[in-house]
C-alpha cells in the first residue's frame, strides 16, 4: 500500500492526512512485472495467504503474463503486506507486516530449473528456514546446471548468517546491490575496493546501484561507472527491482556489459517519474523511446538503440 505524505520524519503525535492510498504489489513482484513488460518469460516460486491480498497478487501477476503455477496459497495464513510512505521528493520509508511469502518449503522442481535461462532471488529467502533450505537447494542445482544466478541481498542482508551468505555469493553470477548494502558487506564505501572484496568471494559480476548517480559495474580486471539520467523524481519505490529486471533482460539478450548498465539506469529513471511499484515499470517500447530522447548524451546509447530495435 503506497501512501503519499508531505515530508519526513513522522514524529510522535503527528497527524498526517494523505491525499489517497494506492494498492500495489511489491518486492519480487516488481521485478517479475518489469521483466515481463520487457518481453521476458518469467515465473514465480513462492507463497501467498488465503486472503484478499493474496488473490490480488495472484490475479495481477497472471494478468501481467507471469507463470503463477508455483505460487502456493497457504490455507489459514494472511499475505505479507508493506505500507510505503512516499514524500514529495520521492523518498520512501517502509513498515512491513509478516505473512505468507517466506514459508517456501515445497520440493524443488528440477525440470523447471533446467528450463530456466536464469534464476533470480533476494536476501529475504536466506534469513531463515524453510525458505533458506529451499533457496540453497535451488541455487545448488542451478550451479550444477551452469544456469546463471542473480542475487539482490536487499535490506535484510544484515539478518543473513555470514557463512550462508559467503556460500551463496560463491555461486552467484551477478550480485546486484545498493551502496548501503555494499558498505555493510565490505566495510568500505570505496566502490572499486568494495567490488574487489566481493569478487574475491566468488561473485563473477558486481553491480552497485547508485540511484541518480547511475551504477558501478565490476568484474575481474574490469570496472566502469555509468552515470544516471536526469529526470524529475516522483517516487523511488521499486526502482531498484526494475533496474535489476532491465539488467537481466540485457544480459539474456547478450548485450555488452556497458549497455547493461545503460539500459538498467534508463529503466530505473523512467520508474522514478511515476508513482507506484512494478506496474509502473516501462515496456520495451517505452524504454526505447526514452533512450532515443537521451542519445545525444553518448554514442553508446545510439549503438544500444540499434541493437534493441533489431531484437
Amino acid at each position: 500500500m503506497i501512501i503519499p505524505i508531505d515530508h519526513f520524519p513522522i514524529k510522535e503525535e503527528d497527524v498526517r492526512i494523505a491525499r489517497y492510498m494506492k494498492k500495489e504489489v511489491g518486492g519480487v513482484c516488481n521485478f517479475l512485472i518489469a521483466s515481463s513488460k520487457l518481453g521476458l518469460k518469467v515465473g514465480i516460486v513462492g507463497c501467498i495467504g488465503e486472503d484478499e491480498n493474496g488473490k490480488f497478487i495472484r490475479d495481477l501477476l497472471d494478468e501481467e503474463g507471469i507463470d503463477v503455477t508455483s505460487l502456493d496459497v497457504i490455507k489459514g495464513e494472511r499475505t505479507a503486506i508493506v505500507l510505503v510512505f512516499v514524500d514529495k521528493d520521492g523518498k520512501h520509508s517502509f513498515i512491513g507486516v509478516n505473512g505468507a511469502g517466506i514459508e517456501l518449503c515445497k520440493a524443488v522442481d528440477v525440470d523447471k530449473i533446467k528450463s530456466s535461462r536464469a534464476i533470480y532471488t533476494s536476501g529475504h529467502t536466506l534469513v531463515r528456514s524453510p525458505s533458506l533450505d529451499f533457496t540453497l537447494d535451488v541455487i545448488k542445482k542451478a550451479s550444477e546446471l551452469s544456469i546463471p544466478v542473480f542475487f539482490d541481498p536487499g535490506p535484510l542482508v544484515d539478518k543473513i548468517q555470514t557463512d550462508i551468505l559467503d556460500n551463496f555469493l560463491a555461486k552467484t553470477n551477478t550480485l546486484l546491490l545498493n551502496s548501503i548494502e555494499v558498505e555493510f558487506l565490505t566495510k568500505t564505501h570505496e566502490l572499486k575496493q568494495a567490488s574487489e572484496i566481493l569478487l574475491e568471494k566468488g561473485v563473477r559480476t558486481v553491480v552497485i546501484k547508485l540511484g541518480a548517480n547511475g551504477c558501478f559495474i565490476a568484474q575481474k580486471n574490469f570496472s566502469i561507472h555509468l552515470p544516471g539520467f536526469k529526470v524529475p523524481v516522483v517516487d523511488t519505490t521499486g526502482a531498484g527491482d526494475i533496474f535489476n529486471a532491465a539488467y537481466i533482460y540485457g544480459y539474456l539478450e547478450q548485450l555488452p556489459i556497458n549497455y547493461l548498465g545503460i539500459i538498467a539506469n534508463a529503466a530505473g529513471a523512467i520508474k522514478v517519474t511515476r508513482l507506484g511499484g512494478g506496474t509502473q515499470a516501462p515496456s520495451k517500447k517505452e524504454l526505447v523511446n526514452f533512450l532515443k530522447e537521451q542519445k545525444s548524451i553518448s554514442k553508446d546509447i545510439d549503438q544500444l538503440l540499434k541493437q534493441l530495435v533489431n531484437r
